[in-house]
């Protein structure tokens, strides 16, 4: 997982800057052309941790859906939701779900664990493609 968030990083040239963050442990600005990923390294636990944030964080980039200033309107639920359904489809697919349930791995934990990110955060993948498309073909 962790080499193809780095490869995206990487490859569409958006910037890795760690620096502090008061309320949380990641974020993504876009200014014009120019995307910053900013991660607070001083709050990443585990590798599991640092790849949750990636992937969530690139994930708004993935869906263009970041936060704008000038927008009294947004609902920050729907810019999230954007970015994890983003995120989920392109580096967690619904078929390597798929494949990996036929396999055996069918806890939240044994997921977790085979893509190496937090267990609540696979929770709700499963929880968006069991409300897509369900799990009744395994």
């Amino acid at each position: 997982m962790y080499e193809d968030l780095i490869n995206l990083i990487e490859q569409d040239e958006i910037y890795y800057i760690n620096n502090e963050l008061a309320l949380t442990k990641g974020i993504i600005a876009k200014y014009k052309d120019i995307v910053a990923l900013i991660v607070d390294d001083d709050k990443i636990e585990t590798k599991a941790d640092e790849n949750t944030v990636l992937l969530h964080e690139l994930g708004h980039y993935l869906a263009g859906s970041y936060y704008r200033t000038n927008s009294p309107y947004e609902v920050i639920s729907k810019v999230e939701y954007k970015a994890d359904k983003s995120a989920w489809e392109k580096f967690i697919p619904y078929n390597k779900v798929i494949e990996l349930m036929k396999q055996g791995r069918r806890t939240v934990t044994e997921l977790a664990d085979y893509f190496d990110i937090d267990a609540p955060y696979i929770a709700r993948c499963i929880n968006y493609y069991n409300n897509q498309y369900g799990f009744n073909n395994i």
